[in-house]
């Protein structure tokens, strides 16, 4: 074989790693996510500047290796025109005309997911046809039965993204629906028109100042992305107080996804001020949580901050061609509820103050123009030309803006698996220990021999193993799922430790002692050590990929777990032992 056709061999071979990596390594197989992408108005998942093609695209190039995202395109227009995607690859299924009470489009089970992307207030025209400009269909809000579905969509653990953009943008898909009614504006507020307008001084303006002078509307399409304040998260005991998280949708393969696409006037995000509203399905819309913390609570996990002085001046006169001066002020970017820890398991919200962060115009550039974005200036072809030539390429322009979009790539993704039902965030799992068993190099830097018994490795060589594989892990995800990874492993086998290394977990009020713990011991090299002798045990049960792995799992399972507990034992023992040794050598005051 000569060196051109092991060229053609090897790119070969990285292809089918990419698009389908189980036919290259067996265990490697993704776990499907059946995804619904609703959008209504004005909307749709074209090339155009108001489209989600891009986006569409991202979310199935850039799927983590343990899943895959099967999209379903659904537009609530009945005509012809919205682009719908129809044939492309990235497309499992297409629908016009959709309703959330049509059996044929939508059943509470038919999906893990749904993300909905709401321009209309108004239902009653031509376009959505006679159902929905019905007498007996309300015109601002999705119809009763259609909100039911949904509600059993989410009381079945699913998860639900929504968002829409300033004042009523979006209401009429997205304002009735449960949970998601109260975690956005879906309104100007404050008994203002101001708040969360399109021109006044409170609007949600949230465009740094572009590559050429001035604050211009355009500034929306540039490779300068707005910057978000994360809440940030730790263990309120124990030696992880230290370490800060932002919430998992926030956190990244190369860190905290602190960037944003900007816009001249976003929606917003909020906490819910009644919690105590009634589910349609039954029952409260936030229910207590199972671990008896309270009701759950919907958070506002990141915020945008609006600098003083924008105008976003645009191309035409009058009115629209200059808004108003902002005030500085900082409003919700993100707010997010974690269903999967109320009882019932109830399913994930993530609620976005604008599907202005998931548009052609926002990422990739203006092509359209008109109005807003672009000047009188012409090119050599007589085409309007936007202000700044990055603003004609977006994030794409230079490598700043495209770490910028690597990061707004990741947040895609990252949504798309908090919000998966827990059987799908189980799977998920799954391929995280199929990975790190199969894993060549953690065998080999550990180990001189790896046939040799659980029981019989030191500690030292465990705790080597369980090191390896965070990092294993965390080289192909984020930290922060690698940590959730671990917690929800770590629960079966060692509950107790919970508070001192889940840094998103509600604490009981004994645990929300001023005098905690002293942080003298971390107590990550034990858990490390339990990960370590759960991966050896499953690599000595199948030293080779089992044909039916999932099958298989629950068995493995239950020897990583026994062999696990036996190591945090003889660890205990150590320390005991580490303590009182120590303990002898304190001057006697201190004993």
């Amino acid at each position: 074989m000569d060196d051109g056709m092991l060229i053609d061999f090897n790119r070969l071979r990285r292809n089918a790693a990419r698009l389908d990596a189980n036919k290259v390594f067996n265990w490697r197989a993704r776990c499907s996510i059946k995804v619904l992408l609703v959008t209504d108005g004005l909307l749709d998942f074209g090339m155009g500047d108001f489209s989600l093609g891009a986006f569409v695209r991202i979310l199935k190039d850039r799927r983590p290796f343990y899943a895959d995202f099967q999209l379903t395109l659904a537009h609530l227009r009945i005509d012809l025109s919205p682009d719908l995607m129809e044939g492309a690859p990235e497309v499992h299924n297409s629908i016009r005309g959709f309703r959330f009470d049509n059996p044929a489009h939508f059943a509470y089970d038919m999906y893990d997911e749904m993300w909905l992307f709401g321009f209309e207030t108004n239902f009653h025209q031509p376009d959505y046809g006679p159902l929905r400009n019905s007498v007996n269909s309300p015109s601002d809000k999705l119809s009763d039965t259609e909100l039911l579905q949904i509600s059993r969509h989410m009381a079945d653990g699913r998860g639900v993204f929504a968002t829409g953009d300033h004042g009523k943008l979006g209401k009429g898909l997205c304002g009735s629906v449960l949970r998601v009614r109260n975690m956005r504006h879906w309104d100007t507020f404050n008994g203002s028109t101001d708040d969360g307008s399109m021109i006044g001084p409170r609007r949600n303006d949230t465009t740094d100042k572009g590559n050429d002078a001035g604050s211009q509307f355009s500034d929306q399409s540039d490779d300068i992305p707005q910057r978000l304040i994360l809440k940030l998260y730790s263990t309120q005991i124990g030696h992880l107080k230290s370490a800060l998280y932002p919430h998992p949708v926030l956190c990244g393969t190369s860190g905290r996804i602190d960037v944003f696409p900007d816009h001249p006037h976003e929606g917003e995000c909020k906490v819910p001020s009644d919690l105590s509203l009634d589910a349609i399905t039954g029952g409260k819309e936030y229910p207590e949580a199972i671990d008896g913390t309270g009701q759950v609570m919907p958070e506002v996990i990141a915020t945008s901050n609006v600098p003083a002085g924008n105008v976003a001046q645009a191309d035409i006169v009058g009115p629209l061609g200059m808004k108003y001066p902002t005030d500085p002020h900082s409003f919700g970017a993100i707010s997010a509820y974690d269903g999967h820890r109320a009882v019932g398991k109830v399913g994930r919200v993530i609620c976005d103050s604008t599907w202005h962060h998931f548009v052609n115009v926002n990422l990739i550039g203006v092509i359209e123009g008109g109005f807003f974005d672009q000047s009188a200036e012409t090119d050599e072809n007589g085409n309007l030309r936007p202000w700044h030539l990055s603003k004609a390429d977006g994030f794409l322009f230079s490598p700043s803006g495209r770490a910028a979009l690597a990061k707004i790539k990741n947040y895609y993704t990252n949504i798309a698996v908090w919000i998966a039902p827990s059987d799908k965030i189980k799977c998920f799992g799954k391929r995280f220990w199929w990975e790190i068993v199969y894993n060549h190099r953690i065998m080999e830097a550990a180990l001189s021999n790896p046939d040799a018994d659980a029981e019989k490795i030191p500690l030292k060589a465990l705790w080597s193993i369980g090191v390896h594989a965070r990092d294993v892990i965390g080289v192909r995800t984020s930290q922060c799922q690698t940590t959730e990874w671990i917690i929800a492993w770590i629960e079966n086998v060692w509950p107790e430790i919970l508070p001192w290394i889940d840094p998103w977990r509600p604490l009981r009020d004994f645990q929300k002692l001023d005098d905690g713990p002293m942080p003298v011991i971390d107590p990550m090299p034990l858990v490390d050590i339990a990960l370590g002798a759960a991966i050896v045990a499953m690599r000595q049960m199948f030293p080779f990929p089992p044909k039916d792995l999932e099958a298989k799992f629950d068995d493995v399972m239950v020897v990583a777990e026994k062999a696990a507990r036996s190591a945090l034992d003889r660890a205990n023992l150590q320390t005991e032992i580490l303590i009182k040794n120590f303990t002898a050598t304190l001057p006697a005051a201190t004993k």
